[in-house]
């Protein structure tokens, strides 16, 4: 008889999110020598992240917009025009320009 298979799942249960690989990749997107660099109109968003990863206020599990370097809801973001905003949180992130 052939030996069972055991499968894991694709994505481990609950989902691993490291807080610091996350503040060092945040850091490296304000390195204008990374491939990676962001904007200079997201600077003071992306440090914002990385205070609130340090302080423990965030820790990835939900998503936290940040503009103008402060927490906001997603309502605030979508009434605010022309502002910078970052998305932070649940294994993914994204910087959008709201117009």
């Amino acid at each position: 008889m052939a030996p069972k298979i055991e499968f894991s799942p694709a994505m481990p249960l609950p989902p691993v999110f490291d807080v610091q690989e996350r503040i060092r990749q945040l850091h490296r997107y304000l390195d204008p020598e990374d491939p990676q660099y962001e904007r200079k109109e997201q600077h003071t968003n992306i440090r914002a992240a990385i205070k609130l990863y340090e302080e423990g206020k965030i820790d990835g599990s939900q998503h936290v917009f940040i503009m103008d370097g402060k927490i906001v809801t997603r309502e605030q973001v979508s009434n605010k025009g022309m502002a910078w905003a970052w998305l932070e949180g649940v294994f993914y992130q994204y910087a959008q320009r709201f117009s």
